[in-house]
């Protein structure tokens, strides 16, 4: 970025021990730039015991502290060159594998949930979009009765006690015979596949797709 736009100026590098004719010779047009591998104390010492120019910069490749923009503040610099990545570690912060870190490509795919999810007897559950397709009819589920869904199919085959669909859906504070309508709006919407969520006398309830042809 730096190349691109200094690519039509007219350059001129100089020595460290030229440095203070330089900054003597330039016009107020000028722009002087300081290059540091890293601000160190003597590097600022250096700048505080010198003339410093009306557009005066430092360009350094180490991610800058809140004490660099105190002292650049302090001398009236006019700002910091750095690359991209140092750009982004003095906003974000840490070394440089603790910000790697932060963009590292997990081990293995990412989980995502299926796109339809067939439940049998002709209905399919659009987990994406929150809805059933039954005969090329969409219906949609509320927010509790897809989780609800969602829960039975996960444990499938498996008795889901009214406890457990308590705590998941309402965080355990919930009337035995509110569960009881969910559940009941949830068969009605299933059309054909409500028979195979099926309670059970011993209080909870189970989702058998496996008997579904």
């Amino acid at each position: 970025m730096l190349a691109i736009v200094l690519e039509g100026c007219e350059l001129r590098t100089c020595k460290t021990a030229e440095r203070v004719i330089a900054l003597a010779a330039a016009c107020s047009e000028d722009v002087f730039i300081d290059g540091a591998l890293k601000l160190n104390d003597a590097f600022w010492k250096m700048l505080e015991s010198s003339p410093r120019h009306r557009l005066h910069y430092v360009l350094v490749r180490s991610a800058l502290t809140e004490r660099d923009w105190q002292r650049a503040r302090a001398l009236g610099l006019s700002g910091f060159l750095t690359d991209p990545l140092s750009a982004i570690r003095t906003f974000i912060g840490g070394d440089a594998q603790t910000f790697l870190k932060r963009f590292r490509v997990p081990d293995g795919l990412p989980s995502l949930p299926p796109v339809s999810v067939n439940l049998g007897l002709g209905v399919h559950y659009k987990q994406n979009e929150r809805c059933l397709l039954i005969e090329h009819r969409l219906v949609p589920l509320s927010e509790m009765e897809a989780k609800l869904l969602d829960l039975l199919i996960s444990r499938e085959d498996e008795v889901v006690s009214r406890d457990e669909i308590a705590q998941a859906l309402w965080q355990g504070h919930v009337n035995p015979k509110g569960i009881a309508k969910l559940v009941s709006r949830l068969r009605c919407k299933l059309g054909p596949a409500g028979i195979l969520v099926q309670g059970l006398r011993q209080g909870g309830y189970v989702y058998r797709r496996t008997s579904a042809r």
